[in-house]
């Protein structure tokens, strides 16, 4: 259906993620981070629900290729540690932010250094609603991200993995870190909570811890 390049011509690799991060789409959007070794600049894409599917003679002739857009746009991009980090991030979506509303939020973990984890999202109770709810329908407004939430689950860890995984209410936080001293990965759940009613950003709140493992990295989580 589509093929493109997020980073044009770099060969550090990439890490993906998708979701329902931006209202204005009407659909998930594919989000996108440079492997180690680039700046870590987060690219969130979609395919217009506006823009024509077009069969193409190509996609006729194979009968096996379905018709439409070859490419999806950019819908928004942000750099989440500043333009000095190159050590690359996992990424995950998820309604973290759960009774305040709005789209899924993006969740960055570093995967080297200490392992910080920020949440980003386009707009919820946090700041007043999402901005789509106020734009003209006729306008495709620009998401705008903001950090809303930034902690380092783990004490002295090298590097982070990050998921989300549903709740009643919305998404919670499903973090691994390893230690360097002992090589022991452990594996927390975390919630965002809003810590005072004028608040406009979360605070983690660690409810669980998950289990350990022996292991020299962060183990790869998976999600929903």
């Amino acid at each position: 259906f589509s093929t493109f390049n997020p980073y044009a011509n770099d060969r550090s690799g990439v890490s993906i993620a998708s979701g329902f991060v931006d209202f204005a789409t009407g659909r998930n959007s594919i989000v996108t981070a440079p492997g180690p070794g680039t700046p870590t600049q987060v690219k969130v894409f979609a395919f217009s629900l506006m823009k024509p599917l077009t069969v193409l003679a190509a996609d006729v002739a194979a009968k096996n290729k379905c018709p439409g857009p070859k490419e999806a746009a950019v819908t928004a991009a942000f750099m989440p540690y500043g333009i000095g980090y190159t050590g690359g991030v996992s990424l995950a979506t998820g309604w973290v932010t759960g009774p305040l509303g709005g789209a899924e939020a993006i969740i960055v973990g570093q995967l080297s250094g200490p392992g910080t984890v920020k949440v980003y999202s386009s707009g919820s109770a946090l700041q007043g609603g999402p901005k789509v709810y106020l734009q003209n329908a006729m306008h495709t407004p620009i998401p705008t991200f903001t950090d809303i939430a930034e902690f380092k689950p783990f004490d002295q860890a090298s590097g982070v993995r990050v998921a989300t995984t549903s709740t009643t209410v919305g998404a919670d936080l499903l973090l691994s870190g390893a230690s360097p001293a002992d090589r022991t990965v452990r594996v927390r759940k975390f919630q965002l909570v809003r810590p005072t009613a004028d608040a406009d950003t979360l605070v983690a709140r660690q409810i669980n811890e998950v289990g350990s493992i022996t292991g020299a990295f962060p183990g790869v989580l998976g999600g929903d």
